[in-house]
């Protein structure tokens, strides 16, 4: 399957999930938690925390000023149990990562459906935009050691096109717009060298080849759970 048809099948499946109740979409949270986890912790050789994030984005939602000392007490038992500092940490980056960071998904979710769906599209832009703007015309590539093909011409690009759709679609204001914008592309693309400086580290190209060309569900939803935690905090202030 190309590159485009696979883009375009996860792209229905999302939209699927974004219309789910709540409660639903809270279950599917913590299922992408487990495939994101599963695909970093065999990249970190920590297999048996995978298991454990599946239970985070639960905690969030439930018992929210727990999540984090939860993340550390499960990560010292994995400690403990190979008793290992690296184990620890690793074990804390993964559920940190693939647990809490989704997890605000479902706080942007409670807003309604307009504001997670606006998220999403952005995010879209940014990579689609970007992807395609730098192999026409990129030229100056901003963290050559880490992702060589990601370029400065790219990312400009992308911001137009991004902040186009973002501002016709949210009716929000001019500046308020361009700031969303700015911000939602400015985290994730630091999620998207977070997620490729890891898999420098570790000498891999995808964390997996489940969606083909697009590597794993953590390659593929780096950017949208980074700029997550921002774009919540905006709408927070934005949408009383």
């Amino acid at each position: 399957m190309s590159r485009e048809n696979v883009g375009i099948f996860v792209g229905i499946l999302t939209l699927l999930a974004l219309i789910l109740p709540v409660e639903a979409f809270i279950f599917v949270i913590a299922v992408l938690s487990f495939l994101i986890a599963k695909e970093v912790s065999t990249a970190l050789q920590v297999k048996e925390v995978s298991y454990f994030a599946f239970l985070i984005p639960l905690i969030y939602v439930s018992l929210k000023p727990l999540t984090l000392p939860v993340v550390g007490i499960l990560s010292l038992a994995y400690g403990y149990k190979s008793w290992s500092l690296q184990g620890f940490s690793f074990s804390f980056l993964t559920l940190v990562y693939a647990g809490l960071f989704p997890a605000f998904l479902i706080d942007i979710k409670a807003y309604g459906f307009k504001y997670i769906l606006l998220l999403v599209l952005t995010v879209w832009a940014i990579d689609v935009s970007a992807y395609y703007i730098g192999r026409r015309f990129g030229r100056t590539s901003v963290f050559p050691k880490i992702s060589p093909k990601k370029t400065l011409e790219g990312y400009l690009g992308a911001f137009v096109v991004s902040f186009l759709i973002f501002w016709m679609l949210s009716g929000w204001g001019f500046l308020l717009s361009l700031f969303t914008v700015f911000n939602i592309l400015l985290f994730g693309a630091i999620g998207d060298y977070f997620k490729s400086f890891v898999k420098r580290q570790v000498g891999i190209k995808d964390f997996a080849d489940t969606l083909g060309e697009h590597g794993g569900f953590t390659d593929r939803f780096d950017s949208l759970i980074f700029s997550a935690p921002v774009y919540l905090l905006i709408l927070e202030r934005a949408v009383r």
